[in-house]
């Protein structure tokens, strides 16, 4: 796939979903520039994960435009998203508990794979196929220091532990653009630290560019070089983390009002 410099990796334009008479986003536009970690906050409700399932074809939208790379992204069908270079994690866990960690990882290599009638008629190719992505998966594991879990079950690892599994699996279909949803639900304080620093630092290494919803506050303006800030559907203030720390509007619907001095 092309780069091209002077696009936005990213364009939402004036996206619309609806359910039934409920607007679950009304109009969100906002652009995401190619290697920026952007991310998305605002209170439960405010469509975060929706924007989420637009872009990654779950849902279609009422109206508006997704493009990414220059490329209408609403014309590619779901299955079609993570071979065009788009990963994407859940709030919910979604690895096989039964399986080895480096089973579930190497499951995300799927959409980078060949197969078909004349590969399954060879054994030669798809053995081959199979030692690469497993040899992937390793080199993925060791990254995120999981190695050591590799022939192990999910199946009763830490909770943060199975998240980074998670996180590992998405890479390995070398995505573009990787979309995380709530990466530090469940964690715990040093758990969260250590997954701000590993974000940025794959955008680095795997030059990636990555779209955030997160509720850790702290985590979101350490990493992010652009937040937009979401309530009702709709967005109410876009910046630097500096601009949105200081965006009035920004702290009375969502950060909270500054507490007033008392004497």
């Amino acid at each position: 796939m092309q780069r091209t410099e002077d696009l936005s990796l990213l364009e939402v334009n004036d996206i619309e979903v609806r359910f039934g008479g409920l607007i679950a986003l009304g109009g969100l536009s906002f652009s995401l520039e190619e290697g920026g970690i952007c991310s998305l906050i605002g209170p439960n409700g405010a469509g975060k994960t929706t924007l989420f399932n637009v872009v990654s074809r779950l849902y279609q939208p009422s109206s508006g435009s997704v493009t990414f790379a220059g490329r209408d992204l609403l014309a590619l069908p779901a299955h079609k998203i993570a071979s065009n270079g788009i990963a994407r994690t859940f709030q919910n866990l979604a690895l096989v508990p039964g399986l080895s960690v480096l089973d579930n990882v190497m499951i995300g290599a799927h959409p980078r794979t060949r197969g078909g009638v004349w590969a399954a008629a060879s054994w030669f190719p798809l053995r081959s196929q199979e030692t690469r992505t497993r040899t992937r998966a390793l080199e993925v594991l060791e990254r995120l220091d999981l190695d050591r879990f590799a022939a192990a079950r999910c199946a009763g690892l830490p909770y943060g532990t199975l998240k980074r599994i998670e996180l590992a699996r998405s890479l390995m279909s070398d995505p573009r653009l990787l979309l995380l949803d709530e990466p530090a639900s469940g964690l715990t304080h040093s758990e969260v630290d250590e997954l701000a620093s590993v974000i940025t630092s794959i955008r680095d290494e795997f030059s990636m560019t990555v779209l955030l919803v997160e509720h850790h506050m702290g985590m979101v303006m350490s990493v992010s070089d652009s937040i937009v800030v979401m309530e009702l559907g709709r967005k109410i203030a876009e910046g630097t983390p500096q601009e949105i720390q200081s965006n009035a509007r920004v702290i009375a619907a969502y950060l909270g009002e500054p507490e007033e001095a008392t004497s």
